[in-house]
């Protein structure tokens, strides 16, 4: 037995549950499971010491959340969408954002919000993002951008690579966010939105392994 199945052994089926539920969901984010391809739960079982019915019961509940899909009940994939499926979640993502910033004037923000070039990208934008939300009040707008980062994780890794200014970009959303500047927070997430659309082929390009061009 490995041992990472001997911890199993030891804890409880709600606690491996959770285990291998958030190592999946960690693999996903990184990109250890790219958009596109199959999963393997038996494969996916030794590679986290896990036995199978964990594992399977995690991916059905990343099944229910959209970030694994199972066509027709025949096993489970990363979900590889569309150009018209990204785009509609960049839409649905920045209009989400939109909603907050325009409902409340965010308050100046803690100096832990003020984002550092240094920090990962793709964290760092999905904080960002969940604190703009919180400014509504709403449990389920919070609730509903932290799904979306989710799903958009494995692209935002991708940004990067496309648009060389992302990381100054990000900043500057977080320093008018800080600064409870809304108009210029609404009008930079308006061009976030725009730029994103523009480089939904590149990103799925950069998927398949392919040279993209870099866009601003």
């Amino acid at each position: 037995m490995s041992p990472g199945s001997a911890a199993d052994a030891t804890m409880s089926p709600g606690a491996t549950f959770e285990r291998v539920y958030h190592e999946l969901k960690r693999m996903l984010a990184e990109g250890e499971l790219p958009p596109g391809s199959p999963i393997e739960p038996a494969l996916i079982g030794k590679q986290i010491a896990s036995s199978i019915t964990p594992v399977r019961d995690a991916l059905h509940r990343l099944t229910g959340e959209r970030l694994v899909e199972a066509p027709n009940h025949n096993g489970f994939r990363v979900p590889l969408p569309s150009e018209t499926a990204l785009r509609d979640l960049y839409n649905w993502n920045a209009q989400l954002l939109l909603l907050a910033a325009r409902r409340k004037r965010p308050e100046p923000a803690a100096e832990a919000l003020i984002f550092s070039s240094d920090e990962d990208l793709v964290a760092a934008a999905a904080n960002l993002f969940v604190e703009i939300a919180r400014v509504t009040g709403s449990t389920e707008h919070v609730r509903a951008i932290q799904r979306l980062n989710d799903r958009l994780a494995p692209f935002r890794r991708l940004e990067a690579q496309v648009l060389s200014d992302a990381k100054e970009e990000f900043a500057l959303l977080a320093l008018y966010f800080g600064q409870g500047d809304g108009a210029r927070l609404v009008a930079l997430l308006e061009q976030h939105r725009r730029r994103r659309l523009r480089i939904v082929p590149a990103l799925l390009a950069e998927l398949d392994g392919s040279q993209a061009p870099k866009r601003g």
